[in-house]
């Protein structure tokens, strides 16, 4: 009610603004005649014009003031499944009507995404030689400003995002945009633990909390698994089909697996056969599938999520290749020691459900299994790594050599850190961190497992992963409901048809 009581208030303002300048200018227009008959009189006359004349005021009326809101909307934060991005979508939909007829001009945006256009803009601005990067980037996502901005799950995971959060967002707000965010975390934690935190994100939230109101969605029930039950009550499938998009492969064989998948395939395809394909994602590259056809595409687990790939590079493959339904073969049950390939797995779901695709899958484990290794990370804290004692290292298996810079060091073969993310003891002290030990428990008793080797500066992000794995879990449950199924239909036939 306030953004649409602001958009009508502006659209008032606008007029009466409208109206002034004319005013202005016609009153301008009158002075200047008199002033100039003044001269001509004058100079008729063989005398110099009056100081009077020549002083004469130019009195114009007040402008209008422009309204502005009290607050400038909300941030809804909370536990998964608790209804955020639903009321987000229903006030962005309830907003929804002809720009030209006075409604506000309303976009939502996936932060992912919004981030990826705002890095990608200021990229290219630099690669120019402007300085006008971020202002840059905010022109082109508030293109009909002042528009109303839905954020969906905001996250702060690393430097380069937490040093772009006070110029963006204080921009944003200087132009009158109304603002809806929604995220897991409240923004006292947001990049908790992050590196050079203190310089970039209090000041961040300082901003939120005075311009925005904070609201705790306090739910105690996951509304997704809530559905979910309720279709299992009922005895639906989908509705659409007798194939089930979750196949667990516990006592399949690789063949009988990849039939299941075939005739998965088959169906989401509508029989057509399947080709090679060049994919795009993000930044300009590319990657190759093997089977894919009419918006259908076949991965394994391995091709998707065992390799570097981010959440820019998933929406950039939905996006620009217009995929709608992913197959993927052989999801296994994630621990600790696979959080970089989980981190990349929830990423992958959060795309395909923000842009209501269809996932099938082979997994080794149910979807409330899946994950559930990764649900400590949601309260990792860090501690020192003690030093090992002579011998305690040889169950880890033959070490390897790296080179990092003009430095060469050895890792165990066993170790969760890829090569490429190592980082020495001089390099740390160098860096101003150290290398520390992620544990999960709160005393030395404690023997749940851990991963060695975590630069303190990376716990948020590890804590974030935790938080993502629980939102994974929940959206997997509502991927396979009716009614998602009905939607990812509905938009995607709607999509062909244009």
């Amino acid at each position: 009610q306030a953004a649409r009581a602001q958009s009508e208030a502006l659209g008032a303002w606008r007029r009466s603004h409208a109206a002034w300048e004319a005013d202005c200018a016609r009153l301008t227009l009158e002075h200047e005649r008199r002033r100039e008959a003044q001269r001509h009189r004058a100079e008729g006359k063989g005398e110099e014009a009056s100081a009077s004349a020549e002083e004469e005021a130019l009195v114009l009326p007040c402008a209008p003031v422009k309204p502005r809101l009290t607050t400038q909307g909300c941030y809804l934060w909370g536990d998964v499944g608790r209804g955020k991005t639903l009321l987000m979508d229903l006030f962005a939909l309830s907003l929804g009507g002809p720009v030209d007829l006075g409604g506000p001009v309303v976009r939502r945006r996936h932060f992912h995404d919004l981030m990826y256009t705002i890095h990608r803009r200021i990229n290219e601005e630099r690669r120019f030689g402007s300085s006008m990067g971020v202002r840059a980037a905010i022109n082109e996502v508030l293109v009909g400003s002042p528009p109303v901005l839905c954020l969906d799950e905001f996250q702060i995971t690393h430097i380069a995002d937490a040093t772009l959060m006070i110029p963006l967002f204080s921009e944003l707000l200087s132009e009158e945009v109304s603002l809806v965010m929604t995220s897991n975390r409240p923004p006292e934690d947001l990049y908790k633990g992050g590196l050079n935190r203190e310089a970039h994100v209090p000041a961040f939230v300082a901003l939120v909390e005075s311009r925005l109101r904070v609201h705790n969605m306090r739910a105690q029930v996951d509304y997704r698994d809530v559905q979910r039950r309720e279709d299992a009550l009922l005895g639906a499938s989908g509705g659409q089909d007798a194939l089930s998009d979750f196949i667990v492969f516990d006592g399949l064989s690789s063949a009988g697996a990849d039939s299941v998948l075939g005739a998965a395939f088959e169906q989401a395809s509508s029989g057509r056969e399947p080709s090679q394909r060049t994919i795009p994602v993000a930044w300009g590259r590319t990657m190759s599938c093997e089977r894919a056809a009419d918006g259908v595409v076949w991965f394994s687990f391995d091709e998707l999520c065992g390799q570097p790939l981010s959440a820019d590079d998933y929406a950039a493959m939905v996006a620009k290749a217009e995929l709608h339904t992913f197959i993927l073969a052989g999801v296994p049950r994630f621990t600790l020691r696979s959080h970089n390939e989980a981190r990349r797995f929830t990423n992958l779901v959060d795309t395909l459900y923000e842009s209501q695709c269809r996932l099938i899958c082979t997994a080794a484990a149910q979807i409330e299994e899946l994950l559930s290794g990764m649900d400590q990370l949601c309260s990792a804290e860090a501690q020192e790594q003690e030093p090992l004692p002579a011998g305690a290292t040889e169950h880890l298996g033959p070490a390897r050599t790296h080179k990092h810079g003009d430095v060469t060091f050895s890792s165990s073969s066993a170790s969760p850190c890829r090569p490429d993310t190592f980082a020495t003891a001089e390099a740390d002290a160098e860096a101003g961190t150290s290398m520390l030990h992620l544990g999960t428990g709160r005393d030395s008793s404690d023997t749940q497992e851990g991963i060695v080797g975590v630069m303190a500066a990376a716990i948020d992000s590890l804590r974030e992963s935790g938080f993502a794995s629980r939102r994974c879990t929940s959206r997997l449950l509502e991927m396979g409901t009716a009614a998602y199924r009905a939607g990812h239909e509905a938009r995607w036939q709607k999509a062909q048809d244009a």
